[in-house]
């Protein structure tokens, strides 16, 4: 039997809880890498939640360049993807070539307002709302969308590159067995966020709990003495189905032997990958008074396409809940929060600013509108008959770079003429519109008034983008275009150019 460790080298929870909002699943929490390999000694930043993790587009914040990043944006944390950087040449790729450490390779500055902690890095084989691929996974492999086609990427190669690129404050997020053909949601458009799940029938669901116990597992035992590590909750089954596969990655806590200085750990982290959107059924009704029951198993705040926390081992209930499936707005942040969500992705602010919108929407509320009256969440600048002459900033409660330096009438000039710092301006303050109402949800939860503000901005808005004309965006990227069969005909931009002989 090994003996203890020395309290010297037993790390801390990676995530703490700080509070917990009466009647709701809403908790506030913070996360800290750092403590796993270092505690005390962090030099990357905690991150408080709820909060959001933004999906980078092959290590870069998109329309942000890391010097602007650093100047102009607050990040809690940056989600990369190794499908972004391996081609059909595998260990051959550029990045597997490098030397440097992944934050190094995507030059991830750290904030000039705090230059001596770091952004969070959480590193992933996939995108955060993956592309379908033409193949499914196998035991020794996952299938990923690269530059130049499908590929499977062998789980060894994926451990190999993990451990050249992570540093000691990278969170590891394990590979997920995703059913064939799932359609991919990163588009504003709330109709295809509402697609479920097709049918998993009970081979696939075998297959998929076999698969990810398989990797998870070696996930854990190959990072988790060094890494924070994110294992996932199987898409599309229940928690009852996938409990071999919760037990198998709970039995790692277990070994306690010290090797080389390190402890052998428990999750830190589950990546909850609920890809239909909305969370909001239709059946739904906003939390406005005490549950009857305990609100871990209360029917208003559950529904089909929901994990229900209640149910989970008990090893696994208080650690991160990140979030990777797509919202489409505040609105489903807001359910996501209630339903105990610590993290959510971001994919919809990068969405929102590629349409050309801006976020006018806070906590607070806007004092625009009139009682009984709802409000836009954020304008479209592509109505330039509307906005041309007018001077105000994006958002009169705003302090970012864009709404203190710049006016509407500006932006919307160079939307007009499809200049790219238009989008620049647009994601700089989208991102601070977001941080400001994230940081108003956690006031709200720590002075247990989050069901108030929660009902009130749904009195206030209108749902996602509903009221607002998105225009044409900026050059779309590859893994944003429909593939393995479902193209149309349709195009997502339309050319700039027509006949000379139909001008006229």
């Amino acid at each position: 039997m090994a003996s203890a460790p020395p309290p010297s080298v037993v790390p801390l929870p990676a995530f703490r809880i700080l509070h917990t909002q009466a009647h709701t699943l809403a908790r506030l929490g913070l996360f800290s890498p750092s403590a796993v390999s270092r505690p005390g000694k962090s030099n990357v930043s905690a991150i408080p939640t709820p909060n959001f993790i933004l999906p980078t587009s092959r290590g870069t914040i998109p329309h942000i360049t890391p010097d602007i990043a650093r100047k102009h944006v607050d990040i809690p944390a940056v989600f990369v993807s190794l499908e972004d950087f391996v081609d059909k040449t595998g260990l051959k790729s550029p990045v597997a070539q490098s030397k440097r450490k992944i934050r190094d390779y995507i030059s991830l500055l750290p904030p000039l307002a705090n230059p001596t902690q770091q952004v969070p890095i959480f590193l992933s084989p996939r995108r955060s709302c993956p592309v379908p691929t033409s193949q499914p996974n196998s035991e020794n492999t996952v299938s990923i969308v690269t530059n130049d086609g499908f590929r499977q990427l062998p789980i060894s190669d994926y451990f190999t590159l993990v451990s050249q690129l992570k540093d000691e404050d990278t969170v590891i997020v394990a590979p997920v067995d995703l059913p064939l053909l799932i359609s991919p949601i990163n588009s504003v458009d709330a109709t295809r966020a509402s697609k479920p799940w097709k049918h998993i029938g009970g081979n696939r669901v075998r297959k998929m709990v076999t698969r990810n116990e398989l990797w998870s597992v070696s996930t854990l035992k190959k990072f988790a003495a060094q890494n924070a590590v994110i294992v996932p909750l199987l898409p599309g089954i229940s928690v009852l189905e996938q409990a071999p596969y919760l037990d198998s990655i709970l039995k790692v806590e277990q070994a306690t032997a010290v090797t080389d200085g390190n402890v052998k750990r428990r999750i830190d982290g589950l990546n909850v990958l609920e890809l239909a959107s909305p969370f909001i059924p239709e059946s739904y009704e906003p939390v406005a008074r005490a549950p009857a029951c305990d609100p871990a198993h209360d029917t208003t705040l559950t529904s089909s396409r929901t994990v229900d926390f209640g149910i989970l081992p008990s090893g696994v209930r208080d650690v991160l809940r990140l979030n990777l499936g797509y919202q489409s707005g505040p609105h489903d942040v807001i359910a996501a929060v209630e339903r105990g969500h610590d993290l959510v992705c971001g994919d919809w602010i990068t969405a929102t600013t590629d349409a050309g919108i801006a976020f006018t929407f806070a906590i607070s509320g806007n004092p625009m509108s009139r009682p009984g009256e709802k409000v836009a969440i954020g304008i479209s600048l592509w109505e330039n008959d509307v906005y041309a002459t007018d001077l105000s900033p994006l958002s009169d409660e705003c302090e970012c770079y864009t709404c203190k330096y710049h006016h509407r009438a500006y932006v919307a000039h160079l939307l007009a003429a499809k200049e790219m710092l238009a989008w620049t301006l647009l994601q700089i303050h989208n991102i601070h519109t977001v941080n400001r109402f994230m940081r108003a949800i956690r006031d709200a939860i720590k002075d247990d008034k989050f069901i108030e503000i929660a009902a009130e901005f749904r009195r206030k808005y209108i749902p996602q983008l509903e009221g607002v004309t998105p225009g044409g965006g900026p050059r779309v990227r590859g893994y944003q275009v429909k593939l393995a069969g479902m193209m149309t005909d349709k195009k997502l931009n339309e050319s700039p150019f027509q006949n000379f002989s139909i001008v006229n």
